[in-house]
């Protein structure tokens, strides 16, 4: 939303795009949708925005209206007062029978609850929050007896009691909505009556509503009524009827709340009630650059356009990437060859090749007595002890290193042979293993000898 459509829509909700309200159901219409406005535009209010009942009859903005546009609004104000759908209001307090606001009887309510004394029964006082004159006592004490004029309470009150005394009297009691103006015909004097005379349930609902209930109704009919305002609006357009830090915590309470959001416009974000914001065409936006003019732009676009077959070609010229690493190829028989047992089942050709050998490591854990999980593979392979026995082998876990042979390990369960004389040895998996075996062996005599063997090695002793 911008601003011009910000100003088109306030114009059509407050009737200043010259329709107007000629007629009476168009001015009962605007002032129930209202709720509250101005009578006449005011000067204070010249900064900020604001309905004006005056300008909504001639349907133009005008800061000084003519005579002849104030009597045409005149003349509906007092068909909707007789009608009970509006009020005349004096929240200034500027002396006088001329009215400054106009509201709407269903938003009596909480005006008074701001405004009007809560114990509506009870007589004004010269004392406390809603002290008046002695003066205006005594006009109220005349004016409980019936409806009278200023001329008639000039004369009942005194002779030296003048006219002006009196009508600051007056203004003192319809400030404080004790009392208000009955006119019966345009051009006429108004006849004052008591509030509670015609608008008693308006009171007592008023009396009964919490100031931030009243605050909160009011700044959510003047958002309604101007689309959207700043806070300095919001504050400035109800600062007659409380404090303006008031407006300022229970306007930020409601968006707390989410009952009114906020939108960035202009200089300050600006409030608007949730759900009534009218739908605006999206403008089209365009992208500028302030630094840079659009005949550079243009020319540093034509730039980039030359230079995007460059990278093209010379990405065309680059060689290509080898897919596959000779030095695998080359080692990778070697590899196999290294690595393939002497009674392996599986061919070379289904083992992985890799680049380079594993990395050396010893299983020094000896195997598991288990033969369920490791089946044991066995080959039948000459020993170097002449006794002609079986040894377990197993593949080798890298390859030879340039030298001929592969490192075996001992098997997880020893193999036993017999001897030509009868007696069970022990056979060694190979001359390079590093473990001791158990040999048992039995002598002519008939008795056993158990003893330990280690590696024949040159240099050591056999125990035992």
């Amino acid at each position: 939303m911008t601003s011009e459509q910000l100003e088109a829509a306030r114009s059509e909700r407050m009737r200043l795009d010259g329709r107007g309200t000629l007629t009476l159901e168009n001015a009962r219409t605007w002032i129930e949708e209202t709720g509250l406005c101005l009578f006449l535009p005011k000067r204070q209010f010249s900064t900020s925005i604001a309905p004006s009942f005056v300008e909504a009859v001639t349907g133009k903005r005008d800061t000084n209206p003519d005579r002849k546009a104030t009597a045409l609004a005149e003349e509906l104000l007092v068909r909707l007062e007789a009608d009970g759908v509006a009020v005349r209001l004096n929240l200034l307090g500027l002396p006088g029978e001329a009215p400054d606001f106009v509201v709407a009887s269903w938003v009596l309510p909480y005006v008074y609850a701001l405004r009007g004394d809560r114990d509506w029964r009870r007589s004004p006082q010269l004392t406390g929050s809603r002290q008046v004159s002695q003066l205006a006592i005594e006009a109220y004490k005349l004016l409980e007896t019936g409806d009278t004029t200023i001329p008639k309470l000039t004369r009942a009150l005194g002779r030296e009691v003048t006219e002006g005394a009196v009508l600051r009297a007056i203004t003192e009691l319809w400030q404080q909505l004790r009392i208000i103006p009955v006119v019966s015909a345009p051009n006429h004097a108004p006849q004052w009556q008591l509030l509670r005379t015609r608008f008693q349930k308006a009171i007592a609902e008023g009396a009964s509503t919490s100031q931030v209930t009243a605050i909160s109704v009011l700044a959510s009919i003047y958002l309604q009524a101007v689309i959207a305002a700043s806070m300095e609006d919001v504050e400035l357009f109800l600062a007659p009827l409380t404090a303006r830090s008031k407006v300022r915590e229970v306007l930020r309470g409601l968006v707390a709340t989410r009952q009114v959001h906020t939108i960035p416009l202009g200089h300050a974000p600006h409030f608007y009630v949730a759900g009534t914001l009218p739908e605006f065409t999206v403008a089209p936006a365009i992208y500028a650059s302030v630094s840079l003019p659009a005949s550079a732009f243009f020319m540093r676009s034509n730039e980039h356009d030359e230079e995007l077959p460059e990278p093209a070609a010379a990405k065309s010229t680059s060689p290509a990437p080898a897919i596959a690493k000779k030095p695998a190829e080359v080692h990778a028989p070697r590899a196999a060859a290294a690595r393939k047992p002497a009674a392996s089942g599986k061919s070379a050709t289904s083992r992985p090749h890799f680049s380079r050998p594993a990395a050396h490591s010893r299983d020094r854990k000896p195997a598991q007595s288990s033969s369920k999980n490791h089946p044991v593979r066995r080959a039948s392979t000459a020993s170097g002890n002449g006794h002609g026995s079986k040894s377990i082998a197993r593949p080798a876990t890298r390859p030879a290193n340039g030298t001929s042979g592969s490192r075996s390990t001992k098997s997880s369960s020893p193999a036993w042979s017999r001897n030509s004389n009868g007696s069970k040895i022990v056979a060694k998996s190979s001359a390079g293993s590093r473990k001791p075996a158990l040999a048992v062996a039995a002598k002519s005599g008939g008795g056993k000898r158990h003893s330990f063997a280690a590696r024949p090695k040159q240099g050591t002793k056999k125990r035992g």
